[in-house]
């Protein structure tokens, strides 16, 4: 019987440190997005080309650069980890002459936004948190770029 408390004791015990650690995992992050993906791909017929995650803190920002081919409609959406409520995604492109220039911005829970290329240019994608959840300042976030898959539906 002394034995079966013990182990009970210690099972408790590692299983309060080890959720105790676990209090900035992207764990739930990582859920969220295989089952978005796992969606888009089998039931949207899309294909993703990049997924950034990371993690911002305070008012902080994270920008992802990516080249974009005209031959595509892209879709940009954002998720935020169980510690955030609202996000903001910014959009730029490299005109002619090599300047920025804003192509969008939204605000959302998952933000979500579409992107037309008129040529092969650079894009900027800056992400933001607008609002954290529970008095938390730090939050994991992840942007997929995605657009139709050419190999499905010819």
């Amino acid at each position: 019987m002394k034995k079966i408390l013990y182990t009970l004791f210690l099972t408790a015990a590692f299983s309060a440190v080890s959720f105790s650690q676990s209090a900035t995992t992207m764990q739930d992050l990582m859920e969220t997005v295989t089952d978005k993906v796992k969606f888009l791909e089998d039931q949207k017929n899309q294909e993703l080309v990049n997924i950034t995650l990371d993690l911002i803190v305070g008012k902080g920002k994270k920008t992802v650069w990516r080249n974009l081919d005209p031959s595509f409609e892209y879709d940009v959406m954002v998720l935020g980890d169980r510690r955030i409520s609202k996000l903001k995604i910014g959009i730029r492109k490299k005109d002619s002459m090599g300047n920025w220039v804003d192509v969008d911005v939204f605000s959302d829970a998952s933000p979500t936004l579409r992107i037309k290329p008129e040529e092969f240019i650079q894009y900027e994608f800056t992400i933001s948190v607008d609002e954290f959840k529970e008095m938390s300042n730090v939050g994991h976030f992840a942007m997929l770029l995605y657009h139709r898959d050419p190999e499905k539906n010819r």
